[in-house]
């Protein structure tokens, strides 16, 4: 266990470096843990629960908004779905990454990349973008400065970023293919959330 621990916080490996990679060359980064060297990064899914954990123990103590927008629905089915996806915002962020990971595919097609390690990519993505969003909180509860709603801003910004690199950070064209590759994956997960609360309102 205290080995586990001291792996995750070592500088030179573990969450700490990996954090300190993705936010000053995401892109490289990625494809280097794919196709070089797996042992210095945290492995994409444990990272992305690990963010969620800070995020979710940050956000108890602190109480700052939930990091999705809230369905803005007379629905007790919908107001349910809304709050299991707080209080499970890590299984949330996997499912939203796979949802970000099928756009990212159909747009990148063309590069010999297959699903799983897109999946790799928007894991650590996501991540970041968590950590930043717990970061807002924190200074939002801390300061009272209302900074919370440049998470969304963040985390459009720096996956359209991230995602060009990746692939290929000459072809501007990619940051488009990027930024609606996140949109659309964003779009979709909400949207199959919302199918699936009308269906069970309706079955119950």
């Amino acid at each position: 266990m205290i080995g586990e621990i001291g792996r995750l916080v070592n500088f030179d490996k573990g969450i700490l470096y990996t954090i300190k990679e993705l936010c000053i060359r995401p892109g490289d980064t990625v494809r280097e843990f794919i196709s070089e060297d797996r042992r210095r990064l945290v492995k994409p899914i444990t990272f992305l629960i690990v963010c969620s954990i800070i995020y979710n123990i940050s956000q108890q103590f602190l109480s700052f908004e939930a990091g999705y927008i809230k369905f803005d629905v007379n629905d007790q089915i919908m107001e349910k779905i809304y709050v299991w996806l707080s209080k499970n915002y890590g299984y949330t962020n996997i499912l939203m990454a796979i949802f970000i990971t099928i756009w990212t595919k159909i747009f990148f097609k063309k590069y010999d990349y297959n699903h799983y390690e897109i999946y790799i990519l928007l894991c650590f993505i996501v991540g970041i973008s968590i950590l930043f969003y717990t970061l807002l909180g924190i200074i939002e509860s801390v300061a009272n400065v209302p900074v919370l709603q440049l998470g969304l801003i963040f985390g459009i910004a720096y996956s359209t970023w991230a995602i060009g690199q990746f692939f290929d950070r000459k072809k501007k064209l990619n940051y488009l293919k990027g930024f609606l590759s996140y949109i659309l994956g964003i779009m979709s997960s909400f949207a199959i959330f919302i199918v699936i609360g009308i269906v069970l309102g309706k079955l119950m």
